[in-house]
């Protein structure tokens, strides 16, 4: 077969022969990290202007108080200011407060220890001067009470650090549903088709060489495939229809899927599939491929025709068409006919796809469809060895 998927209802044969059973897989994630508390340190470094506020030099002004200035700030020196209670002197370190750098060494504040700012420099300065690099900073000092005043503006250091607290982000949750592992269901492994229970029915296809088996569990349209170096192999199971209605008469068809699948390098398939006739269209909705996606080229290596972007189910899909020219279809052999794509932007494993709205968008594209024959969910590989399991599975309409 060239070209993409093509359902070869006319095809059958012989009866079903067990193979291998496919595997139970787990279902998809998306963690990502946070990060944080890198706010801390800035926040912390911020206080440290508190040291200019030096208030110290505020009260340094006063004659007297000799912790003003900014002598917080400074070194020692201010604190000795403060002794002799001369305001000149305990003013000149002005000088000091306007270094914020003062808080750099709460060592200076450690030499007016005595009743001063200085002192004040003594304990905080350390913390709030190292993150801050402002002299008050020292100022939350318990032990220069005295020179509180100086102090005063080293209480903006006490705030350092305490953005620190900020956490990093939450990783995103997990959006697909838990892989629950299939069990027992029927298998088969030559082409044939059949109800898949309740209003599901099953189809398998394959041609050229290797192996493929499908096996299917009749519980909703939940399905597992194996294949080995298959030249080409189809399995799908949704609803039929009896081509007596176009998609927009039947109502609105949609579906929900998680699977997981391995080794699936060369043309892997994942989505919907289905055929129209009167007139005879061949159609997919890709969410999902193996290490090429469906892009520019058919498998047969002859061009498709990009049509136009839309979006649906909050992704956009491109659209693509093929022209089938004496191919085999469900009308019978050396069939002409248009295929339509419609390509999600980036492969996912699970999710809701609104198959009637792409539907209306091809419409809006000019791309028409007939009378519905089928909408089901597909794996289809070419060329390529791996296994698949739709541990997910529902097609319906409303």
């Amino acid at each position: 077969m060239l070209g993409l998927i093509e359902t070869r209802n006319h095809l059958l044969f012989g009866v079903p022969a067990l193979c291998f059973s496919a595997l139970a897989f787990t279902g998809c994630s998306t963690p990502s990290g946070g990060e944080g508390g890198s706010s801390g340190a800035s926040s912390g470094g911020a206080t440290g202007s508190g040291g200019i506020s030096g208030s110290g030099g505020t009260g340094g002004g006063l004659p007297g108080t000799g912790g003003t200035s900014g002598a917080t700030g400074t070194s020692g020196s201010a604190g000795t200011a403060a002794r002799g209670g001369s305001a000149g002197t305990g003013a000149s370190p002005g000088t000091g407060g306007s270094s914020g750098a003062g808080g750099t060494t709460g060592i200076g504040g450690a030499g007016g220890r005595g009743e001063s700012t200085g002192g004040a420099g003594t304990t905080s300065s350390g913390a709030g001067g190292m993150k801050g690099g402002a002299a008050g900073a020292g100022g939350t000092s318990n032990t220069g009470g005295v020179g509180g005043k100086g102090g005063g503006g080293g209480s903006g250091g006490a705030l350092a650090g305490s953005g620190g607290s900020g956490a990093g982000a939450a990783g995103a949750a997990n959006t697909c549903p838990p892989a629950t592992p299939l069990t027992g269901g029927k298998q088969y492994c030559s082409n044939s088709k059949g109800n898949a229970g309740g209003n599901y029915a099953y189809e398998l296809w394959s041609s050229g060489t290797g192996t493929g088996c499908m096996t299917v569990y009749g519980k909703d349209a939940t399905f597992s495939a194996t294949w080995t170096k298959v030249d080409d192999l189809l399995a799908r199971i949704g609803l039929g229809f009896d081509q007596t209605k176009t998609p927009s008469q039947i109502g609105t068809i949609s579906c929900d899927f998680a699977e997981t699948k391995t080794n699936d390098a060369g043309l892997v398939y994942v989505g919907i599939y289905g055929w129209t006739v009167s007139p005879l269209r061949e159609y997919y909705i890709i969410d999902d491929w193996g290490d090429a996606k469906p892009a520019d080229t058919a498998s047969d290596g002859t061009p498709r025709t990009h049509v136009g972007t839309i979006m649906v189910d909050d992704s956009a899909y491109d659209v693509w068409k093929h022209t089938q020219v004496n191919k085999p279809a469900i009308t019978g052999d050396g069939q002409t006919f248009d295929q339509y794509f419609s390509v999600r932007a980036t492969s996912r494993q699970c999710g809701h796809i609104s198959i009637s709205e792409h539907f209306s968008q091809w419409a809006g594209l000019g791309l028409d469809l007939g009378k519905l024959e089928e909408a089901k969910l597909l794996l289809e590989a070419q060329d390529s060895t791996g296994t698949i399991a739709f541990t997910t599975a529902t097609v319906v309409v409303k």
